[in-house]
């Protein structure tokens, strides 16, 4: 696998991503396991103090934060999901009725009937996206209070670099490793300060061009610091 410069280049050489396994069942608060990174959004929202709250989840799938929040807390949580048109008609369909009150997938935020979430999560999903900035400025207009990011790969560099990934048996598809001094001062200058931030995965995984002491994965959790 090659190192590329822009997002643009890798998307060139890539084809199409698709897991057929992500939309075979809805994955509720009976069927997940609270453990690792997903112990974190239960204690982000219990640190709210609401008895209801909302949340965006950006790329959540079949297993969305609602599922780790119910099973693990008494809060009420409503969750909306954004992910592809063609997930989002598969999985609206497999959703047991006792959830359908509490999870709604969307494709875009133009489909977003309301004006405020109180957490915004990227589970794995931010790395996947070309225009992320663009789309964080748009997601700071509903006011979250935080936004959450886990299993996302960074490296201490001054910029952004993406390679091709092959998660999936015969599909390559762009994905970013992020500057983290890039990325902190992005979050700063649209009014976000990191509280939580941890490090790990370090030398885990192996790439031709790029060595695997200098990337990493992490969770981090920003809290807004202005109105």
């Amino acid at each position: 696998m090659s190192k590329f410069a822009t997002y643009e280049a890798a998307q060139n050489v890539s084809n199409i991503y698709n897991d057929q396994n992500a939309t075979k069942k809805f994955l509720g608060p009976d069927n997940i396991e609270v453990s690792g990174r997903f112990n974190l959004i239960p204690l982000l929202a219990l640190s709210l103090n609401k008895k209801k709250i909302k949340i965006l989840d950006y790329g959540g799938g079949s297993n969305p934060v609602y599922s780790y929040i119910k099973s693990s807390t008494n809060i009420k949580v409503n969750t909306t999901v954004i992910e592809p048109e063609d997930f989002c008609k598969i999985i609206k369909n497999k959703i047991p009725k006792k959830h359908k009150k509490y999870v709604n997938y969307v494709s875009t935020i133009k489909k977003l009937n309301t004006n405020s979430f109180d957490i915004i999560c990227f589970n794995s999903s931010m790395q996947y996206l070309n225009e992320y900035e663009n789309l964080f400025k748009e997601l700071t207009k509903f006011k979250p209070r935080f936004f959450l990011i886990t299993r996302t790969n960074f490296h201490e560099g001054k910029k952004n670099y993406f390679t091709l990934e092959c998660g999936i048996k015969g599909s390559l598809h762009p994905y970013i490793f992020f500057s983290i001094p890039q990325f902190m001062k992005f979050m700063k200058s649209n009014g976000y300060k990191l509280i939580f931030s941890n490090r790990y995965n370090v030398n885990r995984y192996k790439h031709k061009n790029i060595d695997g002491k200098t990337f990493f994965h992490k969770d981090m959790i920003f809290k807004r610091s202005r109105n």
